[in-house]
């Protein structure tokens, strides 16, 4: 651990800066826009800017990144990114913050990818598994952590906008002076929804679903807690909770995923968390009980994306499973779109309910489609399941080459 830490250290610690950063933006904007008086549904459609941003630079940035190099690539869009956070500040706009927001979106994704193609060169074989884990911590502390900076500093004031972009301009310094040689980077290869489908169909369903699901949460989860008469303070301890719930139960969730049939694993999390969403409901007035539920619901609801990823891998050959995982993180990215309109317009339909009402049908419905492949497909032997891989829904698809890599050439 100490030679891999060692020698990534200057990555990690700028990955941590741009996930403070990134946790901080994506809460600050959608408190903001609520204190504009965006309604729900605006402010969902405001903040889905950054998944298309996320999902269009997943596409075209590593192309660049392999035309101009890493060190260029990554320093030009940590300018941009430190750039559009500022000019959220000085002019509101519908159309202005979804333009940035998308802007936004294709910085910070084409930054992850600069950042864990960079970490996949510099492990060994022996410790690349341990270098994706070391990552996944990282970003999901720093973006936890990050949901707390909302009470430094009032949002409606310029002030938060500019410590997003110092943390941005900051995750520079490390990887500018210490890190010296740049990786060969190939671009990553997809395979098509369709191909994925045929391959794994509970893995692409899920994969969309989570998406959904995740992608109301990131996005309009301030705005719920706002509307639902939280303060700032109470929103940014409830997305921290979340998050941190998600970082705790992904080893366990995984574990057990491994160990016994994935599909029973992800019936019984999609169905966990679909009643947690019915207590939530019935519990959201009272704070206490409400971050207590969601620590587990987001202990639940995080792991999903892993699993979809590691059962569709059950039906793939090792060398297809980089190229699936890269397309099923496209396929969530389509879900991560849609998620903050879909809740948005859930919460101007019903009221702050229809968040949790949202998050409750996606969850069943997974659940039940789970049950559903169960009964027309049988199980993939224990002996023939492979590991789960720990990544988040919010990771850049080079990611997804840090794991399989390390498992085919240990059976090499």
């Amino acid at each position: 651990m100490y030679s891999l830490l060692k020698g990534t250290w200057a990555l990690f610690f700028g990955v941590g800066m741009i996930m403070l950063a990134n946790g901080l933006q994506g809460s600050l904007i959608g408190v903001r826009a609520s204190l504009e008086g965006y309604s729900a549904l605006s402010a969902g459609i405001i903040l889905t800017g950054y998944y298309a941003g996320f999902l269009s630079g997943a596409l075209l940035i590593p192309n660049r990144v392999k035309s101009v190099g890493h060190v260029r690539m990554f320093a030009a869009l940590a300018s941009i990114a430190s750039i559009s956070i500022l000019l959220h500040s000085i002019h509101v706009s519908f159309i202005g913050w979804f333009l940035m927001r998308f802007i936004s979106g294709m910085c910070f994704v084409g930054m992850y990818t600069v950042a864990e193609s960079w970490i996949n060169d510099l492990s060994e074989n022996n410790n690349r598994g341990k270098a994706l884990s070391v990552y996944m911590m990282v970003s999901m502390g720093g973006s936890a952590i990050g949901q707390l900076f909302l009470n430094i500093a009032s949002p409606e004031t310029a002030s938060l906008f500019m410590l997003v972009s110092i943390l941005i301009s900051i995750s520079l310094v490390p990887i500018l002076i210490v890190v010296s040689n740049q990786p060969d980077f190939s671009v990553t290869e997809y395979l098509s929804i369709k191909q994925l489908y045929e391959a794994s169909p509970l893995g692409v369903v899920a994969a969309i679903m989570t998406g959904l699901a995740h992608g109301s949460l990131w996005g309009i989860g301030t705005i719920y807690g706002l509307k639902s008469g939280l303060t700032i303070e109470q929103v940014s301890i409830f997305m921290f909770t979340f998050i941190i719930g998600g970082a705790f139960n992904q080893y366990l969730i995984g574990y057990l995923s491994d160990k016994y049939d994935r599909r029973t694993i992800i019936v019984i999390v999609s169905l966990s968390a679909g009643f947690l969403s019915l207590l939530a409901l019935m519990f959201s007035n009272g704070f206490n009980y409400l971050i207590i539920i969601t620590f587990i619901f987001g202990g639940l609801t995080v792991p999903l994306y892993a699993l979809s990823i590691a059962h569709t891998n059950d039906f793939l050959t090792r060398r297809e499973m980089v190229a699936a995982s890269a397309g099923l993180q496209l396929a969530g990215g389509v879900g991560l779109t849609l998620g903050p309109i879909f809740g948005g317009l859930a919460i101007d339909t019903i009221g702050p309910s229809g968040f949790w009402i949202y998050l409750f049908f996606i969850h069943t419905f997974l659940g039940i489609f789970g049950i559903y492949r169960m009964s027309i497909r049988t199980a993939v032997p224990l002996e023939d399941q492979g590991s789960t891989v720990l990544v988040s829904s919010r990771s850049a698809p080079a990611s997804m080459e840090l794991y399989p890599e390390a498992e085919e050439n240990n059976l090499d």
